[in-house]
């Protein structure tokens, strides 16, 4: 088991190295939903006039929503890393060396939570400037990251699977934007009592849902462990379903 760990730290180490090392993929990552908080909280301010709105302006309703956007976006590409190391043969030397399998596909997930707690942060700290309370203090700053950087890993089978089990990049990369419309299914953008009847029920399986309102909560109301606990389950839930098909496509490459 520490052994494993070792091997998870080192691969983990450098799947981070190799993100942080291109600007293109943090800053093409969090240009969207910064876009999308700059200007919607500004085109759409009015919005919360309408019943179903608790939050006293836009921009507090939106920031959570953009902050879980951006993990969102973050995870979509990283089952293509993965594949890159199968198709440039890196991989092949990884599995003829003695280390446990399953430690690569743990190096690729791990540093997952540090990206995407970063990324949160990014979107967090703008939202505070400009003008988003965060009535909670850091210890509903540190919650936000932590639920952000869960959330990735628990995301991260929705880009592996399609990568590991297609083995080709673009492919992957278009299954993965299917569950693009999820993030717009969400309450990142309007409460589940302004939706349709068919997508509130959408809303009571999808998981985005919850760790934004988890993360909501946070920013405006307060700690609520009812919501977080709420999130934390979906989170757990997807992890295990989505890591367990990852596990089989992964074992399938490698065998």
């Amino acid at each position: 088991m520490i052994g494993v760990a070792y091997e998870t730290f080192l691969l983990g180490r450098r799947a981070f190295l190799r993100w942080a090392r291109v600007p293109g993929n943090w800053i093409s990552t969090l240009f969207f939903p910064l876009i999308q908080l700059v200007l919607f909280s500004q085109l759409f301010k009015d919005i919360i006039q309408l019943p179903g709105f608790k939050e006293s302006s836009y921009l507090a309703y939106l920031a959570p929503g953009q902050i879980v956007f951006a993990v969102f976006l973050g995870v979509s590409w990283v089952g293509i890393n993965l594949l890159m190391d199968y198709h440039n043969g890196y991989l092949d030397k990884l599995r003829v060396t003695p280390i446990n399998r399953i430690s690569i596909l743990f190096g690729e997930m791990v540093p997952l939570f540090v990206t995407c707690a970063m990324m949160a942060a990014v979107i967090l700290v703008t939202s505070l400037a400009l003008g988003a309370s965060l009535v909670t203090g850091i210890p509903g700053a540190l919650g936000i990251l932590a639920l952000s950087g869960l959330f990735g890993i628990a995301w991260a089978g929705t880009s592996f699977v399609p990568a590991l089990i297609t083995k080709n990049e673009q492919a992957a990369g278009s299954l993965s934007l299917l569950f693009f419309p999820l993030a717009f299914m969400s309450t990142a953008f309007v409460p589940v009592e302004r939706m349709p009847g068919w997508l509130q029920v959408v809303n009571n399986w999808n998981p985005i849902s919850y760790v934004i309102e988890a993360q909501r909560a946070l920013m405006s109301t307060g700690f609520d462990a009812g919501l977080i606990g709420k999130a934390l389950l979906a989170m757990a839930i997807l992890f295990i379903v989505t890591q367990a098909a990852t596990i089989w496509a992964f074992r399938r490459l490698t065998a």
